[in-house]
């Protein structure tokens, strides 16, 4: 078979009953992201959720109707979690910043669409606190979080009116950088990114930054390189629920044989 690009957290990797990908260009024409979901990484599109984005703060809690699913319905957002084991969460990206997050003790996980409208809002920070409203405050500190392939601080090109607005971000000053043009500046998304999850409360080790400048690499989908003929690359992050396939000893008592999950 024949893989498309993909990267991968080693912190994400490290989180037990995760699995995730940032996607990238899909060399095999006309393999939608249904079939990528199933066909390589064995996934479920039925059980997988996303959303239609539009640059927001909005946070949403996954809902069967996110899924790929008869009689879907397409609710607006730029953040979904789920803390379902068997399903996950995905957003779709091509220049913005893709995040994922998971904990190792919890089966919550969570993916967010940051670009500079959505980071101006505190899309990061929303993310973090609907994930502390459900499992507690003590919560935070086990995240784990991965800002994923985006365009870089090298080629993302921004004006002054929108320098003002990121500079009231977390770290939005120190991730600027201004152009030869005057009015003009670089600014380096990602970071601002990270800086927003070390603001939310995750701890500078348990967050790291994964894959290139989207513009800089073919390998990614860019807005900013190819316009309007560009695609999205999706970045999901999934919860295995293993409750299905194994019966642990917390699940009968002690005189009671294991069951076989796949008897003859």
């Amino acid at each position: 078979m024949i893989l498309p690009y993909f990267v991968q957290s080693p912190l994400l990797r490290a989180v037990p009953g995760v699995y995730h990908a940032f996607t990238g260009v899909d060399p095999v024409r006309g393999r939608g992201s249904r079939d990528r979901l199933r066909q390589v990484f064995s996934v479920p599109p039925s059980r997988l959720g996303t959303l239609r984005q539009v640059h927001s703060g909005t946070v949403r809690e996954m809902a069967e109707t996110d899924c790929d699913v008869p009689g879907r319905r397409w609710r607006e957002g730029d953040a979904l979690w789920t803390a379902v084991p068997g399903t996950g969460v995905g957003v779709r990206t091509a220049d913005c910043v893709p995040i994922l997050l998971a904990h190792p003790d919890l089966p919550v996980c969570a993916a967010v669409h940051a670009g500079w409208r959505g980071m101006v809002a505190g899309v990061v920070g929303e993310t973090v606190r609907a994930i502390a409203e459900r499992f507690g405050s003590s919560a935070v500190g086990g995240l784990v979080a991965a800002a994923g392939p985006s365009a870089g601080g090298c080629c993302y090109e921004i004006g002054e009116e929108v320098a003002s607005l990121l500079r009231g971000c977390p770290g939005g000053d120190r991730h600027l950088a201004r152009k030869g043009e005057e009015g003009k500046w670089h600014a380096d998304l990602r970071q601002i990114a990270l800086e927003a999850l070390f603001a939310a409360g995750i701890s500078p080790g348990r967050v790291e930054a994964v894959g290139p400048c989207t513009v800089c690499s073919p390998r990614f989908h860019s807005f900013r390189r190819e316009k309007s003929l560009t695609g999205r690359q999706l970045s999901f992050i999934y919860k295995w629920d293993f409750s299905r396939e194994f019966t642990t000893p917390q699940d009968r008592t002690p005189d009671e044989p294991a069951k076989n999950p796949h008897p003859d």
